[in-house]
């Protein structure tokens, strides 16, 4: 496993054990996260079949009925180069890897000043998958927890695992399957 961002911020991976069964989680009905998976980490990169196991296991219906909002403000987004690189950490692991990434699932946040990028990334040489949330300029000045840089300067990455509304997770189970 090759982490995609990497300097002297130094940053944990997190990947799922297959001793313990992934699962979709949430404390408010509206942002939803895997566990178990610790705090605090840039990324973490699991298994395609990892991840509709989870998707399975979650009941992703269930989940839908005591959602209080299955979107919270966020739209599909077009998966452009301009968004690829704002999704890649601009650091040497990065660099020398960014051409193995593609976007399989973006969605955005856009208040008209404030953006914030959710998007998962699949690794096109051995088919991991990386979650990676990237902010601008406007979030940047009031998000208190570690950034490091992507490759628009307008945008850098939360050192954070993967926390989404449904929408995310959902639609990435129904990329990864059908």
């Amino acid at each position: 496993m090759q982490p995609i961002g990497s300097n002297s911020n130094s940053f944990v991976v997190a990947t799922a054990d297959a001793k313990q069964a992934i699962k979709l989680t949430s404390t408010d009905n509206e942002y939803y996260q895997m566990v178990p998976v610790p705090p605090g980490l840039l990324q973490y990169y699991v298994k395609r079949d990892t991840i509709i196991g989870m998707m399975t296991g979650s009941n992703i219906d269930s989940l839908k009925r005591a959602n209080i909002t299955y979107k919270k403000n966020f739209e599909l987004e077009c998966h452009t180069r301009e968004n690829l690189l704002r999704l890649i950490p601009n650091t040497d692991i990065g660099n020398a890897n960014r051409n193995t990434w593609r976007i399989l699932v973006l969605i955005k946040s856009d208040d008209g000043t404030n953006i914030c990028l959710k998007g998962g990334l699949i690794n096109n040489t051995n088919g991991e998958i990386a979650f990676i949330t990237s902010i601008n300029t406007a979030i940047q000045a009031e998000y208190k927890h570690r950034t490091i840089r992507s490759h628009d300067d307008e945008y850098k990455i939360c050192q954070c695992k993967m926390i989404a509304p449904l929408l995310f997770w959902e639609e990435l189970g129904n990329r990864l399957t059908y």
